[in-house]
């Protein structure tokens, strides 16, 4: 068990310590009680630990790392703030379906969140096909045996014309 000495504001026994500049510059992940976060290089938590599982940075959006939560997914930023809460089941990679925009299933509902975090089609679509495959700028999409399209703006339309 590690131990900072001289910190009163943030915890200082972890389980784990990880080594530093692994994940982000000056930050080690850390884990206690099987959960993890991460500390800074002076030792204060800069991310409490309270995920299950944190992925490396960069891989799925820039500045962002993947956490996992109660069997839920989200994101983090490099500055530790949760952008995405961590409530969907899967969160694909950005920019697949559709540029700067990343499939995110919930409940077995497709939708779409941006690389703000917003959620801009929200999770109610059984599938949603790639953009630009049957109209330029349309995705399919279906729902309960019925199907349609949405647009680069995630509005429901029926007719591509």
């Amino acid at each position: 068990m590690f131990s900072f000495i001289g910190l009163t504001s943030a915890q200082t026994n972890y389980d784990e310590i990880g080594q530093f500049d692994t994940y982000q510059n000056d930050w080690a992940l850390v884990k206690t009680n099987g959960k993890l976060g991460f500390i800074d290089i002076k030792g204060k938590e800069v991310v409490k630990p309270k995920y299950d599982k944190i992925d490396h940075f960069d891989v799925y959006q820039n500045n962002w790392a993947l956490v996992k939560l109660d069997g839920k997914y989200g994101f983090i930023d490099d500055n530790g703030k949760e952008v995405v809460e961590p409530k969907y089941d899967k969160i694909d990679y950005f920019d697949v379906y559709q540029k700067n925009w990343a499939l995110v299933k919930l409940n077995g509902k497709c939708g779409f969140i941006d690389d703000k975090g917003k959620e801009v089609v929200k999770p109610i679509y059984d599938k949603i096909d790639h953009f630009d495959v049957y109209y330029t700028n349309l995705a399919k999409v279906e729902i309960n045996n019925k199907q349609g399209f949405i647009n680069e703006k995630g509005e429901f339309i029926t007719n591509p014309k």
